[in-house]
């Protein structure tokens, strides 16, 4: 009967280092190129847009094999990378740009260029999510307890209550359950 193999130690370590996925399988140099072309543009002519399958084209590729590339996830990890680095670079320059808007005199002089800016003033105010936390917490304005959620059940024995003072008046807040008596039970 012939040995099974499954059983060594050894062997089950070296076969599951065959099997386990390589750390950028699929990011290849021409993929890796083909990405900077498609985030940052070609760097011999700056300012032009490419699409995926001039990219293609310059890289030495099919758009069908570029496409099927961008759907494995070490590439889109890459591809993702880029576009932030690149949105992350092009944040003051934005910013500048909304300035000079929001201070141009030539836009005072009618309703649509004072919109505009506006639109750029608001655009420098805005604060990304996350930066500051804000916690909602209620007060009572007469005591200045915070508020706890859930019912308040008075068992105090004089049946005294605190009521709620809405303008001049005094206003009840309804009835209080006495729980001393037996009223309503069978």
């Amino acid at each position: 009967m012939a040995a099974r193999h499954d059983q060594n130690p050894l062997a089950l370590l070296k076969a599951r280092e065959l099997r386990a996925p390589k750390p950028n399988h699929g990011l290849t140099p021409r993929i890796r190129k083909a990405v900077d072309f498609m985030v940052f543009g070609h760097p011999e002519r700056p300012g032009e847009n490419l699409t995926g399958q001039q990219v293609a084209g310059l890289v030495g590729l099919t758009w069908r094999t570029l496409r099927e590339a961008l759907a494995k996830p070490v590439v889109k990890r890459y591809f993702n990378d880029c576009y932030n680095s690149l949105r992350e670079a092009e944040k003051p320059a934005s910013v500048r740009v909304a300035a000079n808007v929001r201070d141009d005199k030539n836009l005072n002089g009618n309703a649509a260029g004072r919109r505009t800016q506006l639109e750029a003033a608001k655009l420098l105010l805005h604060e990304p999510a996350n930066t500051s936390v804000q916690v909602n917490q209620q007060f009572n304005t007469i005591t200045g307890q915070p508020i706890e959620p859930g019912y308040t059940i008075d068992l105090r024995k004089d049946k005294a209550r605190l009521g709620v003072r809405r303008g001049a008046a005094l206003v009840d807040d309804g009835p209080v359950i006495d729980h001393n008596s037996a009223e309503g039970v069978p």
